[in-house]
């Protein structure tokens, strides 16, 4: 019966929302609100009162998703902000239909292991390393004990290098493996159970040796790497065009493949092999296939030396196209058959390596996450697709399924997302690619927002939040900016942290309800 009002309700309101004037003249219409008023939400205190009930745009496979929005206000950029926008936001206590079932560490320690996962779940094989099965229409991230495990984590795990920071660290940590420990800690009492990319500054080598002596409380890592750089360094290469935003076709040398078993042969992964708390590892960041203003394929052809080995491999594509002009299809094309030999060259390396090691791929962002050619090729190869999402409010619906489509055989992780806090922010907030929103507490929404459209996509198994800790004040040629979950101070932000750990408690009974949802119960 429920899920007929659902179905009637927002068909009636998505009627109005069509075609207002004519529905109002319908003696039959009632608005939203008056059709859902005996299941209104509860006004939860320190939220704001929900708007009227809707559906939620951006949901997918074609379930009602009705929830109660508040309105936030962001803008894109970097600040000072001179006029915001608004955007309905999704929170967890105005889902509808919806009812929180963790709320504290205990109930939450109750259905989950050291890693986080899901201990109540169907159980898989232990195999001792993380590895992903998709399980009916859902993929998963398979613990080393065999419990299914959804990622939530964060990137750059590091110390910052300012004087309040230095004297900060001094002051709550007695080295950096207490740092390690306390951090380790308090994260996963807000269900944050893993580090991410950029662990410099001996993040990696100081969680390893934590890891060592606490196998009770795991800390994994994924470490990253720069495989192109290292190529051109290590053979003497040149960056096509002499340009660094065309390394990618340095895959074009016939020594790529080799190198990339050379190179995880070496000491840059001793340390990493075989650790079953190495969670996997990504192989650059951000490779330009393409930007939002500047073509790889034309990039390539514009290269002034006719014996450059790009330009001579995009003369010869457009040929065999027949073609004289780049399209959107052919540059998608050409950067997949580019994405193609990168991805394949990694992943034979660790196939004959550690094939226990889940390969990660490159932290695909803004126009590459979009080329078709780019995300077939990372989804034949990598383990799981790596995304930095930025740029948008919500997580995209058709993307996500179109995803879904392109890579059938592996699911994706966001690694990098977040916003930052302007007026309450005592950084000024002038670099970086999320999103600027006034306050903490518009942050801590954010979170919720975002975290909810990726737990209903079927083929996503996680996070990264970026980043640890706030930019120090020298970051980004002195720009910078408030991205962490703990300050320069090393405290974490108090109602960020607590929105997070709301939604990073409930993720499995959560991908529980919104499956329910897709699935009409």
């Amino acid at each position: 019966m429920k899920r007929i009002l659902f179905t009637l309700s927002l068909g009636l309101m998505l009627g109005a929302v069509a075609c207002t004037e004519d529905s109002t003249k319908d003696p039959n219409y009632q608005p939203p609100e008056v059709l859902f008023k005996e299941e209104a939400p509860n006004y939860e205190e320190g939220l704001p009162e929900p708007g009227p009930i809707q559906a939620y745009e951006e949901a997918t496979y074609g379930a009602d998703r009705p929830y109660y929005p508040v309105t936030v206000e962001y803008q894109s950029g970097n600040a000072p902000v001179s006029s915001w926008k608004t955007a309905n936001t999704r929170l967890m206590a105005y889902l509808y239909g919806y009812e929180r079932q963790i709320s504290t560490y205990e109930e939450y320690q109750a259905v989950t292991n050291a890693y986080g996962s899901y201990t109540a779940g169907e159980k898989q094989a232990a195999t001792g390393r993380f590895y992903v099965k998709k399980v009916g229409d859902r993929w998963w991230i398979i613990d080393p004990d065999g419990y299914p495990y959804y990622m939530r984590g964060v990137s750059s795990f590091r110390q910052g290098s300012s004087a309040r920071n230095k004297t900060a660290f001094a002051q709550r940590f007695t080295d950096n493996q207490n740092w390690v420990a306390v951090s380790r800690n308090e994260l996963a009492r807000i269900g944050f159970h893993q580090t991410g990319a950029f662990g410099s500054n001996g993040g990696y080598g100081y969680q390893q040796e934590y890891n060592k002596a606490n196998s009770a409380s795991p800390f994994p890592i994924a470490p990253s790497f720069g495989f192109l750089s290292q190529f051109k360094s290590k053979k003497s290469k040149a960056y096509p065009g002499n340009n660094a935003d065309n390394a990618i076709g340095l895959v074009l040398y016939d020594d790529w493949a080799a190198f990339c078993l050379e190179y995880m042969q070496s000491s840059a992964f001793t340390s990493y092999l075989g650790d079953q708390n190495v969670f996997g590892f990504f192989s650059d960041n951000e490779i330009n296939f393409s930007s939002q203003n500047s073509k790889i394929l034309q990039r390539f052809l514009d290269i002034n030396n006719a014996s450059d080995i790009a330009c001579k491999a995009a003369q010869d594509f457009m040929a065999a196209k027949g073609a004289s002009s780049v399209t959107d299809a052919l540059n998608s094309e050409f950067a997949g058959m580019l994405a193609e030999k990168y991805y394949k060259g990694v992943k034979e390396a660790v196939k004959q390596v550690d094939p226990g090691l889940l390969y990660l791929g490159s932290r695909l962002h803004g126009t590459p996450k979009y080329l078709e050619g780019v995300i077939a090729a990372a989804g034949k190869y990598c383990d799981i697709i790596s995304i930095n999402y930025y740029s948008r409010w919500s997580p995209e619906a058709d993307w996500m399924q179109k995803w879904a489509t392109l890579a059938p055989n592996a699911p994706f992780m966001v690694t990098e997302f977040y916003t930052k806090g302007v007026e309450d922010s005592d950084l000024n907030n002038g670099s970086g690619a999320g999103f600027c929103v006034p306050t903490q507490t518009e942050r801590a929404y954010a979170y919720q927002h975002f975290t909810l459209g990726l737990l209903e996509a079927k083929n996503c198994v996680g996070w990264h939040w970026f980043k640890y800790q706030d930019d120090d004040g020298s970051d980004n040629d002195s720009k910078p900016a408030n991205k962490g979950m703990y300050d320069n101070y090393y405290q974490l932000f108090p109602y960020l942290s607590q929105m997070a750990k709301e939604v990073n408690y409930n993720v499995y009974n959560l991908i529980e309800f919104f499956d329910n949802q897709a699935a009409g119960k």
